[in-house]
């Protein structure tokens, strides 16, 4: 005769579940508060190491490397407060630009649809997003001269469309946004192929870059690579 298997108890295994997920949302939280401050510490050690060297253009790199991660460990804590999952991209958005203005001093504005993409595509937007404004900032206004950054984010045919633009000198003529440019387009065109989207770039009053995201995307995890194109 075989012996009779033990009975479960439903609501005593409902109960175990309800712990762990409790017990493992503090830790998750603590884990990713770590891995904001470890960023934010790596940001303080390069701008330590500027504030050591005399080449300017050294001195330059550093500064804007550290400032990229600063805000990607903002950025990291903002998302953190959202459980990573569907992220309002107005509201998310709107904190980009708080960061943009203390990190570049311009004025961001923000306006668009009502719409929720994944955590990871919001990460990946903001990247994009803050270098785009570094250059506008860089290369757009001159030194010293108060400048403005508008972001926008529309349904257009079912396709989710982001577009970043200033007011400043534009982009000049034979200006492609696949040419040869410095490290933040390079970022940012990877960003765009992780994304399976597309970008334009025009002259419109100053520079205008409009990315273009097909709808699968918003809720897929982009791949993490950011090896240059011949590479991929």
């Amino acid at each position: 005769m075989t012996p009779a298997r033990p009975r479960t108890d439903p609501s005593a295994a409902v109960a175990h579940g309800r712990r762990a997920v409790s017990t493992a949302r503090p830790q998750r939280r603590e884990l990713d508060h770590r891995v904001a401050n470890s960023l934010q510490l790596a940001a303080d050690l390069l701008l330590f190491e500027e504030a050591r060297l005399s080449d300017p253009a050294a001195r330059a790199a550093l500064s804007r490397t550290a400032a990229r991660l600063a805000a990607v460990g903002q950025l990291h804590r903002f998302l953190c407060a959202h459980d990573n999952t569907a992220v309002h991209l107005k509201a998310f958005l709107a904190e980009l630009g708080d960061l943009i203005t203390a990190s570049t001093g311009l004025t961001c504005s923000v306006e668009g649809d009502r719409v929720a993409v994944s955590g990871a595509v919001a990460q990946n937007l903001a990247i994009a997003i803050n270098e785009l404004a570094m250059n506008a900032a860089k290369h757009g206004y001159r030194s010293g001269e108060p400048g403005a950054l508008h972001i926008e984010h529309r349904r257009r045919a079912g396709q989710l469309c982001i577009t970043i633009s200033d007011h400043g000198r534009g982009l000049g003529q034979g200006f492609r946004p696949d040419g040869a440019h410095g490290l933040g387009m390079s970022i940012v065109q990877a960003i765009v192929r992780q994304l399976h989207a597309t970008l334009e770039a025009h002259d419109d009053h100053g520079a205008r870059f409009t990315i273009t995201l097909p709808p699968a995307a918003e809720a897929a995890a982009p791949s993490r690579s950011f090896a240059p194109v011949d590479r991929l």
